[in-house]
């Protein structure tokens, strides 16, 4: 139960948050720009675009590793990720500053020709996974993925449906993720497979 003293500390300073969130909505399109600079740290520039909504932090996030790895754009209808570097297709998964300590992996296709990258990031770290096409469809199943627009077990009749997964932190399955999947330099991945 909230106590009361919260309530009033919320309502003291709702106007101050709100003028920051609005500010921060206002300079958005220049934080890539500006952690690519080193005006600011990477740290910093996912601490100030983490009070954006997951909608809007999420493209930035997007941007900002594709920029900061000199990685190309992929148009939606070439239906092969987000990204290209090297002629290796990629696509970008984000899920940053969960309460639940979790990592929501959505809109997963897995029709698409395509690798998978998927972050994990927080004020503490940004964790960095890669995985191949063949290692993401094996992940689906064992981390029980279901359609990302219902709650319906996956089938392989559902070939072109959307997929959702959850990937705890501390458990086995991070353990595993971490082990296997976890990268610290995109990059230098990239250009060894190129």
């Amino acid at each position: 139960m909230v106590d009361r003293k919260t309530i009033r500390y919320i309502l003291k300073h709702i106007n101050r948050a709100r003028e920051i969130v609005a500010k921060v909505y206002g300079i958005r399109k220049s934080l890539v720009a500006l952690a690519l600079r080193g005006d600011i740290s990477e740290r910093e520039f996912y601490k100030i675009s983490s009070v954006l909504t997951p909608q809007s932090r999420s493209p930035l996030w997007e941007r900002y590793f594709r920029e900061k790895h000199g990685c190309a754009p992929v148009k939606k209808d070439e239906n092969q990720g987000d990204f290209e570097k090297h002629g290796k297709y990629y696509e970008y998964k984000v899920s940053g500053y969960n309460a639940d300590g979790a990592v929501h992996i959505v809109q997963i296709r897995l029709w698409q020709n395509c690798d998978y990258v998927v972050q994990s990031i927080s004020d503490d770290e940004v964790v960095t996974f890669v995985l191949s096409h063949a290692e993401m469809r094996q992940e689906t199943k064992l981390l029980h993925a279901t359609t990302a627009h219902g709650t319906k077990e996956v089938t392989d009749a559902s070939r072109h449906v959307e997929l959702r997964m959850t990937l705890k932190t501390g458990t086995e399955d991070w353990e595993r993720w971490v082990k296997r999947y976890r990268k610290n330099h995109f990059g230098e991945i990239v250009a060894r497979q190129a």
